[in-house]
């Protein structure tokens, strides 16, 4: 759970972002990607992925044969994910853009097969997610796939108190160190489906504030 937090001091030093997140999380992140790209992503598959960081997910995609466009407001993330990209000579199948989730707007309809994203939708308002579940939506072909992964709200009280108390010192100490902080998301399984997606995973790890959620777009044949 800690990885989920700090993450936010972690993007303050791109350099050290994959080896501090992968010793915080226990190996538990990069499982996590390696897990969206395994199971959602074929070859020649057209992937967008929403906040792409340093490039992790972007490199896996590309291995696993699909053209990628990645985007991410961090030019600093950025610069990493262009010295992977280029380290293994992805570049011509890796399309890399620093841009908020605002420029969504300018993909067009149907023109991706795979939309992922990790540890993004906890740094966005509800309106936020909204938005991007919408566009997702709207520029993933017939059978296009969802792919999230993200810190959640517990469903339950007692695990939303046991949560609480292990997170809050964490949120303290992030604020305290960058001015920023993550909030757990809320509700995002009833935003995906509102979007028009079907659910075809949910789990739940991490004391239950951990949510791998796979959905596919309506009409799926």
């Amino acid at each position: 759970m800690s990885s989920y937090v700090y993450m936010k001091i972690l993007e303050s030093q791109p350099r050290r972002y994959d080896r501090g997140l992968a010793l915080l999380s226990l190996g538990h992140a990069d499982r996590v990607k390696e897990r969206l790209v395994a199971e959602n992503v074929r070859p020649r598959d057209r992937v967008l992925e929403v906040g792409c960081g340093t490039g992790t997910v972007v490199v896996l995609a590309v291995r696993a044969g699909a053209a990628v466009t990645a985007f991410d407001v961090s030019g600093a993330m950025l610069e990493v994910a262009r010295e992977k990209v280029a380290a293994e000579g992805l570049g011509d199948r890796v399309e890399l853009e620093e841009a908020s989730i605002s420029g969504m707007d300018r993909y067009p309809d149907e023109s991706f097969d795979v939309v992922i994203s990790t540890l993004v939708f906890s740094e966005l308002s509800p309106d936020e997610q909204g938005y991007v579940l919408d566009h997702a939506y709207r520029i993933l072909g017939s059978g296009g796939r969802l792919a999230l992964a993200d810190e959640a709200r517990p469903r339950t009280v007692w695990m939303r108190l046991l949560h609480g108390l292990l997170r809050v010192p964490l949120l303290v100490l992030t604020f305290a160190l960058t001015q920023t902080s993550t909030r757990a998301v809320r509700g995002l399984t009833t935003r995906v489906r509102r979007a028009g997606f079907i659910i075809e995973t949910e789990e739940r790890t991490t004391l239950d504030s951990f949510l791998y959620l796979v959905a596919v777009k309506e009409g799926a044949g």
